[in-house]
């Protein structure tokens, strides 16, 4: 009896032990992301005045997009979003203007998003409907990339840097691959998204000029227009030092370039920069509803051209004066 009574205690036992171990099996082969990720974007000298938020809410097969001015923008109430779901074959495309009264939204099937040239053409625009994180460089060139180089909100981020072909410019991305989202979300969202990059949790672009050696400047095929001002500049003060012997001339020259170069470089730095990352990351249980239009009183633009035109144009690619 006793025996019966140890036996029937072991097999309990390994039944509990395999049901638990099951059970974490189970949680591990769900590994969809949900909830909500809001990043925050600058640009600029003055980019903390103009901000530009984006929220992501995301589950397994739905995602939605949504971009605001901030900053003293924000009484324009402007705001442009993308809404996309997979299991009913659904992209929607919308855009708000509080002045102009304007509400388009534009829909889709998720094929034709993805095959359409037309939907790869979307200006830089801000707000925007989809990401331009991978739309700010003429090229991408992978010069690094670091795996696990820091955590973001308590996740492990991969570092990357790209140049593009003028090497004036790179930018800097964290990602992770602990936010799973599906692939297919990711690069409908996320235009241009490198196959090895995950959910963007930061970007920062900037110039390279400050790390490029004052004479490489004054000589590089890039800056040729620098040059020539520099020296026209300094043609007209030479012209007034006639007694000045040739080395002093060298030499004043010399500084002044340096010093010119230094503050035009400092200025350049500071006025094309682009820069975002995580504001806010909520890890919760999505209702349906929230993966809907702000508003019942949306227009729908059947042409995508037209939806595009009336997206706005100014502010995508500029920088602060």
């Amino acid at each position: 009896m006793k025996h019966r009574i140890v036996l029937n205690a072991i097999i309990c036992l390994v039944f509990m032990t395999c049901y638990f171990s099951c059970k974490n099996e189970v949680k591990k082969e769900a590994p969809y992301f949900e909830g909500e990720i809001t990043l925050s974007e600058s640009r600029g000298l003055y980019g903390s005045l103009f901000k530009v938020h984006t929220t992501y809410t995301i589950s397994e097969n739905y995602i939605k997009r949504e971009q605001k001015r901030g900053g003293v923008n924000t009484v324009f109430d402007n705001y442009a979003g993308i809404i996309i779901d997979l299991e009913k074959d659904s992209v929607v495309l919308y855009y708000s203007d509080k002045f102009s009264g304007e509400k388009n939204k534009h829909s889709t099937s998720i094929t034709n998003y993805k095959t359409n040239e037309k939907y790869k053409t979307f200006p830089n625009s801000l707000p925007s409907p989809v990401d331009n994180t991978f739309n700010l460089l003429s090229k991408y060139n992978t010069t690094k990339q670091v795996k696990d180089s820091t955590e973001i909100k308590g996740f492990k981020s991969d570092y990357s840097l790209y140049n593009d072909d003028s090497g004036i410019l790179k930018q800097e991305v964290f990602d992770t691959k602990a936010i799973k989202v599906k692939r297919e979300l990711l690069e409908m969202v996320f235009r241009n998204i490198p196959s090895e990059v995950n959910f963007i949790l930061a970007s920062d672009l900037r110039t390279t000029i400050s790390d490029i050696n004052n004479d490489s400047i004054v000589n590089g095929e890039q800056s040729k227009a620098v040059d020539l001002f520099l020296r026209d500049v300094f043609q007209k003060k030479e012209s007034h030092d006639k007694q000045e012997t040739s080395n002093l001339k060298a030499l004043a020259k010399n500084k002044w370039v340096k010093i010119g170069l230094n503050i035009l470089k400092k200025s350049v730095d500071l006025n094309i920069h682009v820069t975002s990352g995580v504001s806010d990351l909520i890890g919760r249980k999505v209702l349906p509803s929230e993966f809907s239009l702000p508003s019942l009183d949306f227009i729908e633009i059947s042409d995508i051209d037209d939806f595009i035109d009336q997206l706005p144009v100014e502010g995508g690619g500029d920088f602060d004066d």
